[in-house]
């Protein structure tokens, strides 16, 4: 909060279960119990839900309410008056931490004008800060050279293929990659990371076979 002699507000974890494995970096890295092996992501001081939900991803306050209803009765406190000019009470972000304990698969994430021509406020340009990366690790990120749509058409849910016409990228803890809206991409196994996006979930799979989309575990 913006202002003289505020207190900081501390938030407690807020996993997400996902259909992609992971979790326990960010269990060992928040010190707490690792409850669920499929909840790779905590979403940070979050005024986001997740898509399709009311209040998941939201974080709560220590009284029980939400912090996105307190940033709504007090936007300045929070955002400063030059962003509550500009943007009102929205705080045009949304921060994670995400453990990929698998590969997760090529997808890419709409912009701006897709998101709102649907109904949505933003699409999602993200960018990765890497604070832990196994031996070896690697994202990777746009294509390698044009592809036509037809040909694309042809790749989805072909891993293989879809992979190689990607720049495989490795990465090291301190790395920052940023990643506009509408580049495909894939995180893979055995990387901790700060994703700082646009406050939206919208995501667009081109691959989906062995993931459990419908969230069995």
């Amino acid at each position: 909060m913006i202002g003289a002699a505020v207190e900081p507000i501390v938030l407690g974890p807020n996993p997400i279960h996902r259909f992609y494995r992971g979790g326990a970096a960010i269990a060992r890295f928040r010190g707490v119990p690792l409850d669920d092996d499929h909840a790779p992501e905590d979403w940070v001081g979050s005024t986001t839900a997740v898509f399709g939900e009311d209040t998941l991803g939201l974080s709560v306050l220590g009284d029980g309410s939400l912090l996105r209803d307190a940033v709504a009765a007090d936007p300045e406190a929070f955002l400063g008056p030059e962003h509550v000019a500009r943007y009102g009470a929205d705080t045009m972000l949304l921060v994670k931490l995400l453990d990929a304990g698998e590969r997760l698969p090529v997808h890419y994430h709409p912009a701006d004008g897709f998101a709102r021509r649907h109904g949505f406020a933003h699409g999602k340009t993200e960018a990765w800060l890497i604070v832990e990366a196994t031996a070896g690790a690697r994202v990777w990120l746009g294509f390698r050279e044009d592809v036509a749509v037809e040909a694309l058409q042809g790749w989805l849910d072909d891993r293989d293929r879809l992979l190689h016409a990607l720049n495989e990228v490795p990465v090291s803890p301190g790395d920052l990659i940023f990643v506009p809206a509408g580049v495909p991409h894939a995180i893979g196994e055995g990387i901790l990371m700060v994703e700082l996006q646009q406050p939206s979930d919208l995501s667009v799979l081109l691959e989906w076979s062995d993931f459990r989309l419908d969230g069995s575990v």
